[in-house]
């Protein structure tokens, strides 16, 4: 599973250079016989893409380009480990694919930039979460949504106490670095026997060091973050967490026997009244500023105000994108960036989320208006 976050956004935003950027975006589905469909749908937005550009690029650089996705097209054990979304990054200097535990529009653009809107909702927390499940045995951190959570792999952090603490027998610790991984993490021979301050003790060494793991992987993050576990586990970790958006809830329970599909109903009504209270926070905000030049439904003024800086909120309408809004569903839109007007606002739109990113605003990607006339609005800063 792939966890993007803002930097990785706004990476990805500023990398122009040489050569056409293609952006690449489908919804897709986790299991079942949809997958199959996914995966033809791959193949025809990869074919729309190279029609677009066959007599702009030579065969042999067009190619290069595209290789990436059509070697993905083929991949068909791939398809089999999806999200609710794909996105693909294509460039001269290399690509990227990101598998998206949120609804994306289908769409290809290409240009001198990438288009990063569509994946705006990630950042929200409209309906996008993140859920630890500790236990001295197994953690596990998952990325979720409204229907489902999906595991992140873990590769560079200990998942069970046998990873950093090993009873011999011996009364005081010592320490041996880990190979692979991040260098210099320490593993701690325990102490043995059934002292319970020991016990404590190596708790505390062993979620520590799953702390310190989880700081590297969740850096950028910005979602909401579910704890399951029993009371022992989480209180001790939330004494080391250094995630700024843990709940105040918790799930207190051993997470152990739960699969993701139970760990989702039990975490989901919590993180559910979190999000919402959020939401309408932030939209009671923008309508009780009406009037006082510090709100906008503007494009145009927003557009200029977010590359200024000056926007603190930037809301935009999700359900439909902009994106989806000016093209039949039977179509494959595929867009050459500039050069079609239909698409004129969506671009100002996407310019706008990123501007607000650049210069530490938010941006919220709802399917609920905060005006009913734009798509677009935004709480200014001055």
């Amino acid at each position: 599973m792939d966890l993007l976050n803002r930097t990785d956004i706004q990476t990805l935003a500023a990398s122009g250079g040489d050569g056409l950027h293609v952006s690449m975006f489908i919804p897709t589905h986790r299991y079942g016989g949809e997958v199959q469909g996914d995966q033809l749908q791959w193949k025809n937005l990869v074919s729309a893409v190279d029609a677009l550009l066959t007599d702009e690029m030579r065969r042999s650089e067009l190619d290069a380009l595209l290789a990436p996705a059509r070697e993905l097209q083929n991949d068909s054990m791939a398809w089999q480990h999806m999200s609710d979304g794909l996105a693909m990054f294509l460039s001269p200097q290399g690509h990227h694919t990101y598998r998206i535990p949120a609804s994306l529009p289908l769409l290809a653009t290409a240009g001198d930039h990438f288009v990063t809107g569509p994946l705006m909702r990630l950042l929200s927390g409209d309906a996008h979460f993140l859920l630890m499940a500790i236990s001295q045995g197994q953690v596990r951190l998952m990325d979720g949504s409204r229907h489902t959570v999906r595991q992140i792999e873990l590769d560079d952090v200990p998942t069970s106490m046998s990873d950093v603490v090993e009873p011999d027998g011996r009364s005081a610790p010592m320490a041996r670095a880990l190979t692979g991984g991040r260098g210099g993490r320490a593993v701690f021979y325990g102490h043995g026997g059934g002292d319970d301050d020991a016990k404590k003790e190596d708790l505390v060494r062993f979620l520590r060091e799953v702390a310190a793991g989880m700081r590297d992987i969740l850096a950028g993050q910005t979602a909401p973050l579910i704890l399951v576990g029993l009371e022992q586990n989480v209180s001790a970790y939330r004494d080391l967490n250094g995630y700024a958006n843990v709940l105040d809830e918790a799930v207190l329970r051993n997470p152990d026997d739960l699969s993701a599909e139970e760990l989702h109903r039990l975490a989901w009504p919590i993180v559910e009244a979190r999000l919402r209270a959020d939401r309408t926070a932030l939209i009671d905000r923008f309508r009780s500023l009406t009037g006082s030049g510090k709100v906008s439904d503007d494009l145009a003024v927003i557009t200029e105000a977010a590359a200024q800086g000056r926007v603190d909120t930037l809301f935009i309408r999700s359900d439909p994108w902009c994106w989806e809004e000016v093209v039949a569903p039977s179509d494959t839109p595929v867009v050459r960036l500039g050069a079609d007007e239909r698409f004129v606002v969506c671009e100002a739109v996407d310019r706008a989320a990123v501007d607000t990113l650049a210069n530490g605003g938010t941006v919220h990607a709802t399917s609920r208006e905060v005006s009913a006339e734009a798509g677009v609005a935004a709480i200014l800063r001055f």
